[in-house]
């Protein structure tokens, strides 16, 4: 199983920068349900498409799985992952 980390910079296209360094690149995921998301922090670009990936938020991991599901967002076609669980980050 694979996995990826996201940051909330990942959330904001105008902040991801192709690997060229030119313009932004476009959300290619969703991340559907998980408590205390907010609505703009939702969408993100990942370069390979993995099993799970988990989002950095405050101070806690929230974990989401790949599912079958697209999602149709502002002319965009996003595959959607489904939260399944959330970590605390130990100080």
């Amino acid at each position: 199983m694979t996995s990826t980390i996201l940051t909330t910079a990942q959330a904001h296209p105008n902040h991801i920068l192709r690997s060229d360094g030119s313009c932004p690149a476009e959300p290619n995921i969703f991340l559907a349900g998980g408590k205390g998301i907010p609505e703009n922090l939702r969408m993100h670009r990942v370069e390979h498409f993995t099993d799970r990936v988990k989002f950095h938020v405050e101070n806690r991991y929230e974990h989401f799985e790949a599912t079958t599901e697209v999602r149709h967002v502002d002319g965009r076609s996003l595959r959607v992952y489904s939260w399944i669980y959330r970590t605390y980050i130990a100080e």
